[in-house]
């Protein structure tokens, strides 16, 4: 498993770290809507079954200054729409620039011929790269009914192009299939890329990669604030153990606890205001709810066994935790006051990283299968579990995507744990991280 044995503290190991909340970029992406007519009117035609992907044709947008090229614009949006699960990119990409070369010259959108491509949804625009600023205007058009039906524009700090283009991924996944886009979140983790583990940010896809502790003491266990403006952490100073918080723009760290024994696997609740962890201060290692500035410890299991990992349901009400109180680790359910807990699984012999997915109905989880890390769901309400993972490399620590259907967990493969994105119904990992070092605790952000 993922850390020394100085960090796991007891018998459960590494197990969670807890779905994150809202990342604030420094610069807002600005959204404008265009005037597309007729575009509040119309509604999509387009029915597909489940599992069904509707077919999109990115021709290159036009482009004034040489900051960005366009064929990296449409390569950030393939990877968000092909990867949201909703849509499929035209791959014969000569086909569609010589069709949108056609356009360009006659003045107008052929749509019998985009069709015949092919194509369903047909996505057109335009960008301005310059040396402080990126705009970009799109227009998105159902071929089927031949009509424009989004027109926004988006401008931002030309160091932030990514996310102007991000944000119009996001809106043609609402628009069309009707879900939360997850182009721009975020997602925290650790790794020891400079010696040191300390906690990084980077942008879903992988990109934006940035160090956001420095105090070169290890730092594990990340999780996000409501607010999307702090990271909970645990960090070592010496022997002793430190819940912290640290701002993702600053760096300036606060400490939250530091009471003798385990300080560990902070969870910050997704509706604000109090944090969950796992603390030892009166002995046995138990689940405590404070403030979020770590004030007014309520210690809410009790007994001889081992309680640790602690995650929130999206409304705040419960609590998921791992006890080893049957004998093994298993995952458990409470009210977040405290209270009895349910127990939830019972296959598996070690089951540990509960996360709680933001649509309430899964948690996922990390379990030994036949001597192998894997990722597994259970449904909260009627236990069903899922295996999401194969082989034999061990998989750790699930961080549910804001959307309900992606996961990111770690994998050690070659004696190296990377990040990988998993779409929970297609099941085919991709991989995030690369490089030197490892990349380990995902926890994604709102």
């Amino acid at each position: 498993m993922a850390g020394t044995d100085s960090e796991r503290q007891g018998t459960l190991g590494p197990i969670r770290f807890q779905r994150a909340v809202p990342y604030v970029l420094s610069v807002v992406v600005l959204l404008t809507v265009s005037s597309v007519a007729g575009a509040e009117d119309v509604y999509l035609s387009i029915e597909k079954g489940f599992g069904e992907k509707i077919s999109v044709a990115l021709p290159l947008f036009e482009g004034i200054g040489g900051m960005v090229d366009a064929s990296d614009i449409r390569d950030v949006l393939t990877f968000d729409l092909s990867n949201s699960g909703h849509f499929s990119v035209i791959e014969n990409l000569e086909f569609v620039d010589e069709t949108e070369a056609d356009d360009r010259a006659s003045g107008s959108v052929a749509f019998p011929e985009w069709l015949a491509l092919g194509g369903e949804i047909l996505v057109k625009g335009s960008f301005e790269a310059g040396l402080s600023e990126f705009s970009v205007e799109a227009v998105v058009y159902d071929l089927g009914q031949g009509k424009a039906i989004l027109g926004r524009s988006y401008s931002g700090e030309a160091g932030l192009w990514r996310d102007a283009v991000h944000s119009l991924s996001n809106d043609i996944v609402a628009l069309i299939a009707g879900e939360r886009g997850i182009a721009l979140s975020k997602i925290a983790f650790v790794s020891n890329v400079t010696g040191t583990k300390q906690v990084y940010v980077m942008d879903y896809d992988g990109e934006n990669r940035r160090r956001i502790t420095r105090d070169d003491l290890l730092a594990i266990y990340p999780d996000w604030f409501p607010d999307g403006k702090r990271l909970a952490y645990t960090r070592y100073r010496g022997q002793r153990q430190e819940s912290c918080a640290v701002s993702v723009t600053s760096g300036v760290v606060q400490r939250l606890t530091s009471f003798p024994g385990l300080n560990a696997f902070v969870a910050v609740s997704p509706r604000g205001g109090d944090v969950a962890m796992s603390l030892s201060r009166d002995g046995n290692t138990e689940i405590y709810r404070l403030t979020a500035e770590g004030t007014n410890p309520k210690r809410l299991t009790f007994g001889r066994s081992t309680e640790s990992s602690p995650c929130w349901s999206p409304d705040g009400r419960r609590i998921a935790f791992v006890s080893d109180r049957s004998g093994s680790p298993q995952v458990y359910v409470m009210n977040s006051a405290g209270g009895t807990a349910e127990r939830l699984t019972y296959t598996g012999s070690y089951n540990t990283s509960p996360d709680w997915s933001p649509k309430g109905d899964l948690i996922a989880y990390t379990s030994t299968v036949d001597g192998v890390y894997q990722i597994c769901t259970v449904d909260v309400e009627t236990k069903e579990v899922v295996r999401l993972t194969t082989g034999r490399e061990n998989k750790e620590d699930p961080s549910w995507a804001p959307d309900g259907r992606h996961l990111v967990y770690s994998m050690m493969s070659g004696g190296k744990s990377n990040l990988y994105m998993l779409d929970i119904y297609e099941q085919e990992p991709l991989r995030l991280t690369s490089g030197g070092g490892d990349y380990l605790s995902p926890a994604w952000s709102f």
